[in-house]
């Protein structure tokens, strides 16, 4: 041991986080610290539970996946370190591990300063790769277990990409006019951009109007597949191009 190593400070993970971090951290939502944000999402039970949920588990590994991923990311002082980051690797190790018995990955959103985990989806990473970041991140929260059953939120983010699909609307349709067809109608009829619901709205629907909520999610998750292969798509289109420029060369 030398001498440099007694001006050192070391800290727990979360204590370095709660000192650093945690005020600025745009994911806190009303939280101060960690113990507060433990305790808001009853952490605390979880570890001491013999058999937590499917959902209490993504909860802890998600906590836990973005205090290691920001404090990773974080611009360390001089004389400040993280108390045995050997620690670290192998909680990062044993979350990958989590992640793949249940079929879950771990996504971080570098400007929403969060890690999201969420089902792991071909179609959804594709797309999440070539959008901006914003819309990434609605795309890949539209399938976070906390959706589940909230309609209005995942009604927000159809509308959204609807928002996207609209001025690409007649290319979608020279490719495919069925897809373009089907996703536009359910945007119209399935209470997204009207009152469907309401028989006082010119759009209303009586279907729709007596649809059960459940059923209603249930075509709110084909709708966003739907625009996921839409967006994938239209990509093709740009992919096409620059295989055509390539083929002049031969």
């Amino acid at each position: 041991m030398t001498d440099n190593d007694f001006d050192i400070k070391y800290y727990s993970l979360e204590d370095f986080f709660d000192t650093f971090m945690f005020k600025t951290w745009k994911a806190r939502g009303t939280c101060i610290s960690c113990e507060d944000m433990r305790e808001t999402l009853n952490l605390d039970e979880i570890v001491d539970s013999n058999d937590p949920s499917f959902e209490d588990t993504i909860s802890f590994c998600e906590y836990v996946a973005n205090l290691i991923k920001l404090h990773d990311n974080a611009e360390l002082k001089e004389g400040v370190h993280f108390y045995n980051s050997s620690v670290t690797v192998a909680i990062i190790t044993n979350l990958n591990s989590i992640m793949d018995w249940l079929n879950q990955e771990m996504v971080f959103f570098e400007k929403e300063e969060r890690v999201l985990i969420t089902e792991k989806n071909a179609a959804v990473s594709a797309v999440a790769e070539c959008v901006d970041e914003k819309l990434a991140y609605q795309i890949v929260k539209y399938n976070h277990y906390t959706l589940k059953g909230n309609i209005s939120k995942k009604k927000e983010i159809l509308l959204k990409l609807g928002s996207v699909l609209e001025p690409k609307r007649k290319q979608l349709s020279t490719l495919n006019s069925q897809l373009e067809t089907n996703i536009f109608f359910m945007l119209n009829n399935l209470d997204l951009r009207h009152n469907n619901r309401s028989k006082k709205d010119k759009n209303y629907k009586e279907y729709v109007a007596k649809m059960r909520k459940n059923k209603l999610e249930v075509w709110y998750d084909e709708l966003y597949q739907m625009m996921l292969l839409a967006i994938l798509e239209l990509e093709q289109i740009e992919r096409n191009q620059k295989i055509n420029e390539l083929k002049t060369h031969f």
